[in-house]
């Protein structure tokens, strides 16, 4: 019989999916708008082509860096809570002897799991839906190695980071504490 995925796990791989797809998309957007700018600044001889390369340059760092610190946020959250709701099995398994690294490795395991899943998906639909964006509408959408493979492993790297605190001061803490709820 096969095991349903955990609410954490859905959770965490729709969070995972969506700041890849965001990130995906919305690098590519702005790629896209600068290289047809700058195509067009360039042809016009415009005076400023390099303060406007650098506007939109940042204008896509920016953008880039809140999806990502949302996507760690959430998963943050997400680790915390799945931690506290875990504490009796973790207080149970500490006192019959598990030790804490065995503990961690295994939630890193199962993280890892539910991240690439999470970010494949993500590439999937950040790459689709630019596609449908520059197919429908005039807005230029430029997909590049950057674009297209940077967010995936920031954000998976985040995630992994953000929810492993928790899950470290959760096996870290004494069983008896766990079992109390404090």
């Amino acid at each position: 019989m096969k095991r349903r995925p955990s609410a954490w796990a859905v959770a965490t791989c729709i969070s995972i999916a969506c700041g890849v797809a965001f990130s995906v998309l919305l690098m590519s957007v702005s790629q896209g708008v600068a290289d047809q700018l700058q195509g067009d600044v360039n042809v016009a001889r415009l005076p400023n082509v390099s303060r406007i390369d650098n506007v939109l340059t940042l204008l896509t760092v920016v953008v880039t860096s809140a999806m990502l610190l949302q996507t760690a946020i959430a998963t943050f959250v997400m680790g915390l809570t799945t931690m506290r709701g875990r504490r009796a099995e973790i207080a149970l398994r500490r006192q019959s002897g598990v030790f804490r690294s065995r503990l961690l490795k295994e939630f890193a395991r199962q993280l890892l799991t539910v991240c690439i899943i999470g970010g494949i998906a993500g590439e999937v639909v950040g790459i689709t839906v630019g596609q449908g964006i520059a197919s429908w509408t005039i807005l230029p959408v430029t997909f590049t190695p950057v674009t297209v493979f940077a967010a995936f492993p920031v954000t998976v790297l985040l995630a992994v980071l953000a929810t492993l605190w928790p899950a470290w001061r959760s096996a870290n803490a004494s069983p008896a504490l766990l079992r109390r709820g404090g």
